[in-house]
């Protein structure tokens, strides 16, 4: 599939890598710069350089042929501006782009990005996803990674198994067996360095990171046999009012009437917009990697304290500050990946790359076969993919027995009439059933192939 991505940062390249493993002919269009250059040595793509909004620029680039386009330029207006000439001259099918000037995403607007008008197929903003990983893992106690599914009937998990959990050395059959009702799945689990899937005998150790899909109503239970009894949030603490901080402070507000949050800005400016626009949220004007701001935000009494600027470095200071000072979790955004691995080491409970989220969401759309929704899992290992199964498919009608998959696809769970179905051997897909995958990177291809219409 011929797929045009326009702009060569760190998620263009990220895209390109990923898109181009799986025998997309991928062509990165930007303007001169280190980044294209790399991505010219070190990918199997084709490299353009030039202003990517540029008609000629995306002829050279092959846009006459392109079926995908992809805009994540620096840019908004850039990124815009590429979508709509790929639709006006080149009538490129599917155009995404990604957004982050918040005006543009306001409701009222959303009829500008119609096929008359600005012919964007799919926007990421990047802010509000990001916001919305934040606020999945502070209303999911005991998580480090929370996915809803399934029409929010069932939750993709990522939690550590704690040293109290009585049933450590116990295999995953024997753990099905002794809880027979609970609607859950083991799927796959980060051991140190080793990242795998699970079968059958794998055995459960302490200070495993395990991912499972569990239905949403055995959530709490399932999380407490594993050695986790925290509560739900009432106290978080904010520093960064930009657009992460004021969309996390939003859906707080809307959804979460029981949390008091306190949010930290350093810009006086800024710090007014937010107390005009925010109605149940303590707006505080200040360094957050001040101890006398945070003791005016009583930051010991924090069941989460959460680091969003721009600054990586001040947000992993300003995590450590707080957690010296008595705050129960932190959640720290990190731009910079390679920060990551060190970080569980010092104190920080969660890191969230918002790189790995816009990849995400940018994958989602590019997929096919029904795919409704995609989720990148350890920096490269996979992807959990919730799908509908259509009639055509080589899957419709058929058991798992028959289909003999490669053992680098889980199938996680079916929801089906409401239902939600744990498959075995036995189990036969059936036309419209909602089934969650999980695929690591090199099967899934494969995958897609499976879900695909003749």
């Amino acid at each position: 599939m011929k797929t045009i991505i326009c702009g060569s940062g760190d998620v263009g390249y990220s895209i390109a890598d990923k898109l181009s493993k799986e025998n997309f002919e991928v062509t990165v269009v930007d303007e001169p710069s280190e980044k294209l250059n790399k991505i010219s040595e070190n990918l199997d793509v084709k490299v353009i350089s030039g202003l990517p909004s540029l008609p000629s620029v995306l002829l050279n680039a092959g846009a006459n042929e392109c079926e995908i386009l992809i805009a994540v330029t620096k840019s908004d207006e850039t990124n815009m501006v590429a979508c709509q000439i790929g639709h006006s001259l080149f009538e490129i099918p599917k155009k995404i782009a990604r957004i982050r000037q918040q005006d543009y995403l306001k409701g009222e607007w959303q009829n500008l990005y119609t096929k008359n008008n600005l012919p964007i197929d799919a926007i990421i903003s990047p802010e509000q996803e990001v916001a919305s990983a934040f606020h999945r893992r502070i209303i999911s106690p005991g998580t480090i990674d929370m996915v809803e599914l399934s029409e929010k009937k069932l939750k993709l998990i990522g939690f550590k198994c704690e040293q109290t959990c009585e049933h450590l050395g116990l295999t995953v059959r024997e753990l099905s067996s002794k809880f027979p009702d609970y609607i859950a799945n083991i799927l796959f689990i980060f051991r140190g360095d080793k990242k795998f899937i699970v079968n059958s005998s794998t055995k459960i150790e302490a200070n495993d990171l395990i991912y499972m899909v569990v239905e949403t109503q055995n959530l709490k239970d399932v999380l407490m046999e594993f050695g986790h009894k925290e509560i739900q949030a009432k106290k978080i603490v904010i520093i960064g009012g930009g657009n992460i901080g004021f969309s996390l402070s939003e859906l707080i507000e809307q959804y979460d009437s029981g949390i008091s949050t306190e949010l930290i800005e350093n810009s006086k400016d800024r710090s007014k917009f937010l107390a005009s626009n925010l109605k149940n949220v303590t707006v505080t004007n200040g360094d957050g990697l001040d101890n006398q701001i945070l003791d005016e935000v009583n930051i010991s009494d924090a069941d989460y304290f959460v680091a969003v600027t721009e600054d990586d470095e001040v947000n992993v200071l300003a995590s450590l500050l707080a957690k010296r000072a008595g705050a129960d979790q932190c959640i720290t955004l990190i731009n910079n990946s390679s920060y990551t691995s060190l970080l569980s080491n010092i104190g920080i409970d969660i890191t969230i790359d918002p790189k790995l989220i816009t990849i995400s969401k940018i994958l989602e759309k590019v997929r096919g076969g029904g795919i409704m929704s995609d989720y990148s899992i350890g920096d490269g290992f996979g992807e959990v993919i919730e799908a509908v199964i259509k009639k055509q498919t080589a899957l419709c009608n058929k058991s798992l027995k028959d289909l003999n998959l490669p053992k680098g696809i889980r199938i996680a769970s079916i929801f089906r009439n409401d239902k939600i179905i744990i498959p075995n051997s036995t189990t036969v897909f059936k036309e419209n059933d909602d089934v969650v995958f999980f695929s690591e990177t090199n099967y899934i291809k494969k995958l897609e192939s499976l879900l695909s219409d003749y």
